[in-house]
């Protein structure tokens, strides 16, 4: 009987994809943020705010992080991984998301991907999504959401990963 394998999820935007080109991290922060909330997350209310957010997530305004893609591929070639996508992404990306992993033909690598459809909070669908598929690491560029986590999934190995050096720091 073969080893188990050990399930690694990955966040998309900041771990995979890279964020919009020209758009300082404060501002990102800003608009996904609800101000004075610290972990909550903004669900975009109005049409034009959500088809804005829509067209930013154009695929070619949104590259892969290669070094991470580099490391990713090498899970996979490994055989001793499965590989997850756990974003909380809401509904209104779904498309996009799909059309992400098809453009730059990276889908393959992953079990799985999830994004998150019923529009929760985004550290709750984690946290939800985590226990489900029984992760082993997750890893992700919110460091609140993986202070959050970390006091909720206690046998998960949480990896911060910094999206401006693309660095990899194990939170335990």
């Amino acid at each position: 009987m073969g080893k188990e394998k050990i399930k690694i999820g990955f966040d998309l935007d900041g771990v995979i994809i890279g964020k919009p080109p020209f758009m300082p991290k404060y501002l990102m922060e800003k608009l996904v943020r609800k101000r004075g909330h610290g972990l909550a997350y903004r669900y975009p209310e109005s049409k034009i705010e959500r088809r804005i957010r829509w067209l930013s997530h154009l695929p070619l305004f949104r590259p892969p992080i290669k070094k991470n893609i580099k490391l990713i591929h090498e899970l996979y070639k490994s055989k001793n991984y499965e590989l997850y996508v756990v974003s909380s992404r809401y509904s209104f990306l779904e498309g996009r998301t799909k059309e992400w992993f098809k453009f730059y033909r990276l889908s393959g690598l992953f079990k799985e991907i999830h994004i998150n459809l019923k529009d929760e909070q985004p550290h709750i669908y984690k946290e939800k999504m985590i226990k489900k598929l029984k992760l082993n690491v997750f890893i992700d560029d919110d460091r609140l959401l993986l202070e959050y986590l970390k006091g909720k999934l206690l046998n998960v190995d949480l990896v911060f990963v910094e999206e401006q050096e693309k660095k990899f720091n194990n939170l335990k």
